[in-house]
């Protein structure tokens, strides 16, 4: 059963049950005899009251009649009172009934109309709950639409990002590569720059150094060139000046011939006198003394020269030419020996107009001492050379 029903039912029942207690209460009030005193105002106040049973209502209208038998009038009285006052009390509650009629009505309709704005508000709601449901369904879908949308926004978003910075590492990239590639063009351009310029230098400075030698050989040069000269004329005059020796030397052992020749002419003339006064066996004597004295004197004056000449072979082994020397230099030095062929000392008598070269000859004369073939010459040779000149020059020994 409904919840309106419930309520009609009830709304029903209960103006019956007054009706109901409230004539049960007039009926009693006749039937029952009431003692002298004055009768009450009656209550007009709705008594509730219960429903019994007729047996048990008649048995009680029984007691009451035979109890008040002895009062009729006032019994009389009182139920006319009683009725009128049951008949308004009728009244009232068929006003009342009536207005509780109309109330249950106006409730009923008030209900129904209640029951339908409830079930129009159940509908409503319904509605709305659909209607909250679908926005709710649609606020989900929206949402996840949303959400896709915004994840394929922040996809694309990231995309976009990521493809910017792509883009930006690869400008990025590219710039520190155009950066390198500056520098390094900048540094090669620099390297190659520097070994220009270390190159200009170097062509400058070979090229002043190919001017300072050039001007240092033609220095050179005009200096061997007058070395040479001076050399050349040197020569000239040391050729000038040996062919003016050697035409003394001539002269002197032309001289010296002429002399011999003469001595010999003279000692020929003495020995054809001796011989003339004479016998043939002491000529004869004579001549073979003199033979011996002239071939002792020749072999002496060859074993001197040979030995001069080794002097100067030795001499020529053990030395070595000085820078600055030029061909057509000679030295001639001043040399004392011992008998055993010791070097005793050895100067410069007559120098080459070179220090380094006279100081050449002096070395080489102390290296190739002692000259021990000396103690092989005869007395004669050997006195020579116990103070003598050297006159050295390389180009004799084909140095």
């Amino acid at each position: 059963m409904s919840q309106p029903e419930i309520e009609q039912r009830v709304g029903l029942g209960l103006p019956v049950v007054l009706a109901v207690g409230l004539h049960l209460g007039i009926l009693i009030l006749t039937l029952v005899s009431w003692p002298e005193s004055e009768p009450e105002k009656t209550n007009t106040t709705i008594v509730n009251a219960t429903l019994v049973s007729t047996e048990t209502t008649t048995n009680q209208a029984q007691q009451a009649k035979s109890s008040k038998a002895r009062d009729a009038a006032e019994e009389s009285d009182q139920r006319q009172s009683a009725k009128e006052e049951a008949a308004r009390e009728a009244e009232r509650a068929a006003e009342q009934q009536r207005s509780a009629a109309e109330e249950k009505a106006a409730a009923q309709k008030a209900q129904q109309q209640k029951a339908a704005e409830q079930a129009k508000a159940a509908e409503q709601l319904k509605a709305e709950q659909a209607a909250a449901e679908k926005a709710k369904a649609e606020a989900a879908r929206r949402a996840e639409e949303a959400k896709a949308i915004a994840l394929d926004r922040k996809k694309a978003e990231a995309e976009k990002q990521a493809k910017a910075d792509a883009l930006k590492k690869a400008e990025a990239e590219k710039a520190a590569k155009a950066k390198a590639e500056a520098e390094k063009a900048a540094k090669e351009k620099a390297a190659e720059e520097a070994r220009k310029k270390a190159e200009a230098e170097k062509a400058a400075k070979a090229k002043a150094d190919a001017e300072a030698k050039k001007a240092e050989a033609e220095k050179a040069a005009k200096a061997k060139a007058a070395a040479e000269k001076a050399e050349k004329e040197k020569a000239a005059k040391a050729a000038a000046d040996k062919a003016a020796k050697e035409k003394a030397a001539k002269a002197k052992a032309a001289e010296e011939a002429r002399k011999k020749a003469a001595a010999e002419a003279a000692r020929q003339k003495a020995l054809a006198e001796k011989a003339a006064q004479a016998s043939a066996g002491s000529l004869d004597s004579l001549i073979d003394n003199e033979s011996d004295a002239i071939s002792g004197a020749k072999q002496a004056a060859q074993a001197a020269n040979s030995f001069e000449n080794l002097l100067k072979k030795y001499v020529g082994q053990n030395w070595n030419r000085p820078s600055g020397s030029v061909p057509g230099m000679t030295v001639t030095l001043r040399v004392s020996l011992l008998p055993t062929g010791e070097l005793v000392t050895a100067a410069v008598s007559k120098s080459s107009g070179n220090a380094a070269f006279d100081r050449s000859a002096i070395q080489a004369i102390q290296k190739a001492a002692p000259f021990t073939e000396m103690q092989d010459l005869p007395a004669g040779a050997k006195s020579q050379f116990r103070n003598f000149n050297l006159y050295f020059n390389p180009e004799d020994l084909g140095r």
